[in-house]
């Protein structure tokens, strides 16, 4: 910061700052905290925090028989260690034999979301949703938070409120609702 040097009448050496340095240091300090500000934005860390906080299938619990029940006790492990792209690959396999298999297409949905393929999971999570299902309002729920996690509160919104009062999934996507 520049300084000016003035004397008092008594001889003594008087620094006065510069305002207009002053003034300088300020424009630059403002104008990194609105692009501080402005990258949190885009950056949206609770977008993510949000579909962490709401997410409820944490364990994949497999109680298939047959020949396919080896397949998906090895894709549930995988899943539960969280080695999602593996599980993914797995149940890819899987979903592709036997798309009608309510448990595995919700499986595979959340791997594709936990993949960034959000789009895809939709895909399938709205099959199960227009299905009767058990898994029919768990459906609804993660194509909300697939939204969620891409920072879409519109549509968010609209999948949170099919689901009705009564349903295990009903009170977490109250909550959320009031978060968006």
């Amino acid at each position: 910061m520049t300084q000016n040097v003035h004397f008092s009448e008594e001889g003594k050496q008087i620094e006065i700052p510069d305002k207009k340095a002053n003034y300088k240091s300020y424009i630059i300090l403002g104008g990194v905290v609105v692009i501080l500000i402005i990258g949190l934005f885009i950056w949206a860390p609770w977008s993510s925090g949000l579909y962490n906080k709401y997410a409820i299938s944490k364990q994949m619990s497999v109680t298939e028989r047959g020949e396919s029940a080896g397949v998906l006790t090895k894709a549930a492990e995988l899943y539960n260690s969280g080695d999602y792209t593996a599980a993914r690959k797995i149940m890819q396999t899987e979903y592709m034999s036997n798309p009608q298999d309510p448990l595995l297409s919700y499986y595979f949905s959340i791997t594709l979301i936990k993949n960034s393929q959000e789009h895809e999971a939709r895909t399938v999570l709205k099959k199960l949703y227009e299905g009767e299902s058990a898994f029919k309002y768990d459906a609804a729920y993660y194509v909300a938070l697939s939204y969620i996690k891409q920072d879409n509160k519109k549509e968010a919104l609209i999948w949170l409120s099919k689901i009705p009062q009564g349903t295990p999934n009903y009170e977490k996507a109250k909550e959320l609702s009031g978060k968006l």
